[in-house]
């Protein structure tokens, strides 16, 4: 793998990363304002979702980290 193809696919896994990032934000931002409006139903569904956006994002992330390890190891 070249340099360039490594670089292009650190560079999109960041961005991927960075936008997966800012849908916990707006979660977490989202939850907290249905607490202080006492609407703990929503929050619960919403916390749900975030538990479920984390482990998925923990599985690719994974994946991402396997693959980059791997393709290093062919080039070596």
């Amino acid at each position: 793998m070249s340099i360039n193809k490594l670089a292009n696919d650190l560079i999109n896994v960041k961005e991927a990363e960075i936008q997966r990032l800012s849908w916990f934000d707006a979660l977490f931002t989202t939850i907290k304002n249905d607490l202080k409006i006492g609407d703990t139903y929503k929050a619960e569904k919403l916390a749900d979702l975030g538990q479920y956006l984390a482990q998925d994002f923990h599985h690719y992330s994974e994946d991402d980290l396997a693959g980059l390890k791997k393709e290093s190891e062919v080039e070596l």
